[in-house]
């Protein structure tokens, strides 16, 4: 009897479950009956456990356009005319969680480069003679991403050229690495590396002259401290900072058949990280700009390039005020309490996967999501779901990511969070977002019950570049389908790809320095090999190797 009564009291549950999801259903189409059936809460629940196929097969729309009147980009200060002014603003603290770092932690970004210009200038002084001192020379070979930063911002605003390489985690120097390196070793005035003195004398050995320096990270750790007795300041003249060149080496692997590893140098003028700066600033409205108020968490790991979307990002936040600070473990969030989150593409699969077992704990979270997915449809982003900002903490209010992810979990993450979630898609060629997805770009919550007609507040980076499709098959432009081809890219913010050992170089005759780079036609800059026009004049940006 009393199974039967139990089997009786499922069944009016059941009952009573179906006629609340029917209401569920039926009471927002009729309040507002231009909204599709696919808004349904429960299904859109479901839909959070997308295949994997779906996951690898969407790509996000990337686009540079789509500014309005009413949505102008944050720019620099009009009295900004060169990088070392930028920095010279720069009010933000730089800090790293659970990485340790020889930088002082509480110290602004401006006083470090100050004092880090006026040490080093000071140390190429005394290794300066009259047949390099047109033509001094930096290499930097480390590990710790706050301390290498921190010393090429310092050496972009010297009259020099400084190298950045970039060390594995087991301390070593890779074998790609070197042949890249080795065309521009001639005449080093300072070498500081992390390296074993054998694998250092291996690397730089035969380049080495008498008057070129050697110094550890621990030799110069005094170099972030005031030093009165420092007579020798580091120039601050316009015409003297412009002639600073920064080379970077980026590391790529192609899959071509077999994994084929390859290392390029990419040069960059104070104008180009200004102007990469400047962009990333773009990505932060006026109306949902950075304040001192911001906290940037910026996730990096120690093998990680020095200068693309990331760092450009940072230093666009210390100049606003905002304090960064770098870890690489998702876990040390919460007690950082940040607002704007830059992560890689794992750590946001991550977040959405923590999203999909939620939901599947209680049928009240899962409905919970599938009304955020609902909101989100309909441009309004607002209040976290409950117990999500255990993983982000409670003021979060935008991601930014620059590696791929599927639209799938870009949405998933927005309903979830309640926040912006903005794709960024840069190259090593570029110091900054070449181009920016915008759909619900940094927006703010709007009211309860919005207009039909309200825009949506997005835009571009602030410093925009060109770009273009080149090798379109000839049926495509026959039949106007979407065009696919290789993605050139030319701007302010796009760096130059000095020539390596077994590529054949031209003078630009650009600039006083004399490093030696590979001219292009128009300087247009290939930066993806399949890249998609949308009808809608849109991108999308397709990954050949995997690490995009």
């Amino acid at each position: 009897m009393e199974n039967k009564q139990d089997i009786i009291g499922f069944d009016q549950l059941g009952w009573i479950l179906s006629i609340l999801i029917l209401l569920s259903y039926l009471i927002p189409s009729i309040i507002n009956p231009e909204q599709p059936w696919l808004i349904h809460p429960v299904i859109l629940a479901h839909q959070a456990t997308f295949s994997q196929t779906r996951k690898q097969s969407e790509s996000p729309t990337i686009t540079n356009s789509g500014a309005t009147p009413n949505t102008l980009p944050v720019t620099p200060d009009r009295s900004i005319k060169s990088l070392y002014d930028l920095l010279l603003k720069a009010e933000g603290k730089l800090q790293q969680i659970d990485i340790h770092s020889i930088v002082p932690q509480e110290v602004s970004l401006k006083t470090l480069i100050s004092n880090v210009r006026n040490h080093l200038w000071s140390l190429l002084g005394k290794t300066r003679t009259d047949e390099n001192q047109n033509h001094l020379r930096m290499l930097i070979l480390c590990k710790d991403p706050y301390f290498k930063l921190v010393l090429s911002l310092a050496a972009a605003t010297l009259p020099m050229v400084t190298i950045v390489g970039t060390l594995k985690g087991t301390g070593t120097f890779p074998i790609e690495a070197r042949s890249a390196l080795e065309p521009h070793l001639d005449h080093l005035s300072l070498v500081i590396s992390e390296l074993p003195n054998d694998v250092l004398k291996e690397l730089v050995g035969s380049k080495l002259t008498d008057s070129c320096q050697v110094r550890s990270g621990a030799d110069i750790s005094g170099w972030f401290q005031d030093n009165e007795s420092n007579s020798l300041l580091a120039p601050d003249k316009p015409s003297e900072l412009s002639k600073a060149r920064l080379c970077i080496l980026h590391h790529s692997s192609q899959l071509k058949g077999q994994n084929k590893h390859e290392a390029r140098i990419f040069e960059f003028t104070p104008a180009n990280l200004l102007a990469g700066i400047t962009a990333s600033l773009g990505l932060f409205l006026s109306s949902a700009k950075l304040s001192s108020k911001d906290t940037i968490g910026l996730e990096f790991e120690e093998e990680d390039v020095i200068w693309g979307s990331g760092s450009s990002i940072a230093v666009a936040g210390l100049y606003a005020g905002a304090d960064v600070l770098l870890f690489n473990e998702l876990e040390v969030l919460p007690q950082c309490q940040p607002t704007v989150l830059v992560l890689k593409a794992a750590s946001i699969q991550k977040l959405a996967d923590q999203l999909v077992r939620l939901s599947k704990m209680d049928i009240l979270k899962k409905c919970a999501i599938g009304r955020r997915l609902y909101k989100v449809y309909n441009g309004m982003l607002g209040s976290p779901l409950p117990d999500t900002t255990q993983w982000v903490g409670p003021r979060l209010r935008a991601i930014l990511t620059n590696d791929p992810i599927s639209q799938s979990s870009a949405t998933l993450i927005r309903a979830g969070f309640g926040v912006s979630l903005q794709r960024v898609y840069v190259h090593p060629v570029a110091t900054g977002p070449l181009l920016a997805s915008h759909q619900y770009d940094f927006q703010l919550s709007q009211p309860q019950r919005p207009s039909l007609n309200l825009m949506i507040q997005c835009g571009p980076p602030g410093v925009n570049v060109e770009c273009k499709i080149v090798g379109v098959p000839e049926p495509s432009l026959i039949n106007n389908d979407a065009w696919k081809g290789k993605l050139l890219v030319r701007g302010p913010s796009v760096g130059t790809e000095l020539a390596s050992a077994d590529t054949t170089f031209t003078h630009t005759g650009q600039g006083s320095t004399d490093s030696q780079s590979i001219t292009r036609p128009e300087d247009f800059y290939p930066v993806a090999e399949v890249a998609q026009v949308l009808p809608n004049g849109t991108f999308n940006v397709f990954s050949m190797t995997g690490d995009d």
